[in-house]
């Protein structure tokens, strides 16, 4: 759906080439605002910087002497249970097994296993909120292989890790499939 017009509240096609932010429907009412709007895109400008820097720079390492998931206080009768060799993420037993709690800040692993080698979990996430959706091919144990019709024809390069081999189809890629 179209932002609308700042000034007429029209359907937008343009955007502000200083902010980016403020949508205009014609460069006439672009510039009937410029006046009102000038302030507003400095400060916008501004904003933008800030933003992206925020999202390029890397997360601090979280404090290790408490769960990262569930804030719980580690002590010698409730250890932790995981830390990301990656990342510093570290989690108590509740928090590192079956949880979304439990996934560290890492895009292409999970406490430093990788999300490529595993079969598809709903709690494999890629550190910033959202769910993994790269290659998978997972380890195969004798006496539990999948069968051909899992695997795309042709072994190819995997674009988590690189090493070529047999990658699962995208339909099986789905954590519900399992």
């Amino acid at each position: 759906m179209p932002m609308p017009c700042e000034v007429c509240y029209k359907d937008s096609t343009l955007v502000c080439s200083g902010c980016s932010y403020t949508r205009y429907c014609s460069e006439t009412c672009q510039t009937a605002d410029w006046k009102k709007h000038k302030k507003g895109c400095e400060i916008q400008k501004m904003l933008n910087v800030i933003n992206d820097q925020h999202a390029a720079a890397p997360r601090a390492r979280p404090e290790s002497k408490r769960c990262t998931g569930c804030n719980v206080k580690f002590t010698r009768d409730y250890p932790c249970e995981g830390e990301c060799p990656d990342c510093g993420y570290v989690a108590c037993e509740s928090c590192v097994c079956d949880s979304n709690n439990g996934t560290c800040y890492c895009s292409g692993s999970n406490f430093g296993n990788k999300y490529c080698e595993m079969e598809p979990r709903w709690y494999h996430g890629n550190g910033r909120g959202k769910s993994y959706n790269g290659d998978r091919h997972p380890e195969v144990y004798p006496g539990e292989e999948y069968g051909e019709e899992v695997y795309e024809p042709e072994p190819r390069a995997r674009n988590n890790c690189g090493v070529v081999t047999k990658v699962f189809r995208k339909e099986y890629c789905n954590p519900s499939r399992f």
